[in-house]
């Protein structure tokens, strides 16, 4: 029995100590002045453990709110971005360079921060409160953005016993009006935690969208979320690769993404309703983007809720071409891609998505101009439901084409 127990004590340290973090994504806050509609946008690309998630509506102890949830946690315990009724938005990137290794035990709670903040915060003001009076330690180490119906736009790198704030807003910090995050705080360790490529490969592709006024949601979604530019090699696999594939290393798609989300808030004295929440449901080169608004409350277009036996229907469709991205599963088989499909699967589903968006746009527009009307949303839901894909007939569209 003793040897039993030893063999299992050293088998947990074994675990411990070859831990790969499950949560490391991709994220910006931009200013409303930075934006090509003058509103503001707070972008998280997901890279998580779990493949599943849909966008869902929930009450918190003071506003409802509409966000990104794992489909398989029952209980609803976690929230991974999302808006609530007041305007206000969070998201967060996983940081691993703040909490000291004396607390590295402690449970990451940034999920379950982010629902209780949607339900309890207006603003970025209040959210700030809200980190000052939270018990400590708070068991966080995380880069949170967050947004608000006031203009407000900013990062908080925050860890067990302290925070530090910043500014998008702040010209003199940063005169473009957007900040990046990975998986690491600039306020923390230098040259520890991860994502420095992805940084990397953001920076450049933002700063490129800012100089030419493109910086949107579906600039996000199409040039950032599914780029496969590499900063270090200095090109892009999409269209680099002679032979069909590439290495899935440090782009901001990658094996583990499982979603991206572009919170586009309001402008100063615009109607908070009209605060627009797109997803891209699962992978996201294989997926496509459709809104949702706090205010419509559960009428959620089915296909990025949890209608489809307790999953989203594009969420299904993306895992199924991702099974195609990325078709070897034994020994390192996970780390090489398939661009040509990847390619095919864009060019496949760019239709739905520009359907999707520019409908959703006039919805967005609409609420802010004459208020919100639920009509507006039953039609634009209607919409995407009734000309949804069929998932087999995407696959096998994609895959025609494919060399085998």
């Amino acid at each position: 029995m003793k040897k039993i127990g030893l063999l299992y004590v050293l088998a947990f340290v074994v675990a411990v100590f070859t831990f790969v973090p499950a949560e490391a994504c991709t994220s910006a806050v931009i200013s409303g002045r930075a934006t090509k509609s003058g509103r503001p946008l707070l972008w998280k690309h997901r890279d998580t453990g779990t493949e599943w998630n849909h966008i869902e509506h929930l009450q918190g102890k003071r506003f409802a709110f509409t966000g990104l949830v794992n489909s398989n946690d029952a209980e609803r315990k976690e929230v991974w971005a999302g808006a609530n009724e007041r305007g206000f938005a969070i998201m967060n990137t996983a940081s691993y360079n703040m909490k000291p290794d004396s607390l590295k035990y402690l449970p990451e709670r940034e999920g379950e921060v982010m629902k209780q903040v949607l339900g309890e915060c207006a603003s970025v003001a209040e959210f700030e409160e809200f980190l000052k009076n939270m018990p400590q330690p708070r068991a966080l180490e995380t880069n949170f953005g967050v947004i608000d119906a006031e203009g407000g736009a900013a990062y908080f790198e925050v860890w067990d016993y302290g925070y530090t704030k910043y500014d998008a807003n702040d010209a003199a910090q940063y005169p473009n009006g957007y900040i990046i995050r990975s998986n690491y705080s600039f306020s923390g360790a230098q040259d520890e935690g991860m994502g420095y490529i992805r940084y990397q490969n953001a920076e450049y592709l933002l700063h490129k969208a800012y100089a030419t006024g493109a910086l949107s949601a579906e600039w996000i979604f199409s040039s950032a979320s599914r780029s496969f530019y590499h900063a270090i090699l200095g090109y892009d696999a999409l269209s680099s690769s002679p032979n069909g594939w590439a290495i899935d290393q440090d782009f901001i798609p990658r094996n583990s993404s499982s979603a991206s989300v572009v919170v586009e808030g309001v402008r100063k004295g615009e109607n908070p309703d009209a605060t627009t929440i797109w997803s891209v449901i699962g992978y996201p080169p294989c997926s496509y983007a459709v809104a949702a608004w706090v205010k419509a409350k559960d009428e959620i277009a089915d296909v990025i809720a949890a209608a489809d036996n307790g999953r989203s229907a594009v969420n299904r469709l993306a895992v199924a071409l991702k099974r195609e991205v990325f078709p070897i599963s034994r020994g390192n088989g996970s780390k090489y891609m398939r661009v040509d499909v990847i390619a095919r699967a864009i060019d496949a589903l760019h239709p739905y998505e520009v359907k999707s968006m520019h409908a959703a746009a006039a919805v967005r527009d609409r609420i802010a101009k004459e208020g919100f009307n639920i009509e507006f949303v039953r039609e634009y839901n209607e919409l995407i439901n009734s000309s949804a894909p069929k998932t087999d007939e995407v696959v096998s569209q994609v895959m025609s084409g494919i060399k085998k």
